[in-house]
């Protein structure tokens, strides 16, 4: 089985920021351990304390919000979350990431946030599918996927609309490879939900703010074949150019 833990970054209340972002890793089930060891290690390094008692996430480490982070450099900062994303830029070719950026002004009045959620759970079922037939088709290759969130006030209308996905299929027609409806968890006791945030945050800060220094080393990590990157899609005002990944590996 493969995990696909996501996170969000980005208000959808807040008429002054353009995108939402939905993003994450898919993790084969027998990675998680040695992925979180590895996780835990870098935490450690930074010197702060305990590593278990200590939560990583993009917004608070960036603006040295709370506590251990108001009291580190802002360049300290910076290279704890470049050290923390490098993790998944040095893990197996097998985790991939996956990301959507929603230009929120593009798809109003609809709601940003089941628009991503929806794409960020095809593109995962694509993943899937894709991954069993290169192997073949041979049923013992055949893995299922499942979606871990961090808790939050979308939960319900989002296992709704995962259980509607079971039913009625999304705009791409049936998720067939996803084994159940999305698992919400406290992101502190789990690093790789830490780990899908500072991933949102680094898309975030790239296409709000046009600022690649945290998204670039890890843009070959989303998922990819044939020179197309399947796992970062960009929704937008296609009247405008966009010349980021995700854009042009679709432009030919």
């Amino acid at each position: 089985m493969f995990i696909l833990y996501i996170d969000g970054s980005g208000s959808v209340g807040n008429s002054a920021e353009r995108h939402f972002i939905l993003a994450g890793l898919a993790v084969f089930e027998r990675q998680i351990f040695h992925l979180i060891r590895d996780l835990d290690a870098v935490v450690d390094s930074f010197g702060l304390g305990p590593a278990d008692q200590i939560e990583v996430h993009g917004s608070p480490m960036y603006q040295g919000r709370d506590n251990p982070w108001h009291s580190v450099p802002r360049q300290h900062r910076e290279k704890f979350m470049q050290q923390i994303l490098s993790v998944l830029s040095n893990a197996s070719q097998s985790v991939r990431a996956f990301g959507v950026a929603v230009e929120k002004q593009a798809i109003a009045p609809d709601d940003p946030v089941t628009y991503a959620f929806e794409e960020i759970c095809n593109r995962f079922n694509l993943y899937l599918a894709r991954r069993f037939m290169s192997r073949g088709g041979r049923e013992e290759d055949k893995q299922r996927g499942l979606v871990v969130m961090d808790e939050s006030h979308y939960e319900q209308p989002l296992q709704a609309l995962a259980r509607s996905f079971r039913v009625t299929g999304t705009r791409w027609g049936q998720l067939r490879n996803m084994a159940e409806v999305p698992l919400f968890v406290d992101s502190r006791a789990s690093r790789l939900v830490q780990l899908a945030d500072l991933i949102a945050f680094a898309l975030w800060r790239r296409y709000e703010h046009e600022d690649g220094r945290f998204f670039n080393p890890i843009v070959q990590r989303f998922d990819a074949d044939g020179g197309v990157i399947h796992g970062l899609v960009h929704r937008r005002d296609r009247s405008k150019p966009c010349y980021c990944p995700a854009c042009m590996s679709r432009s030919g």
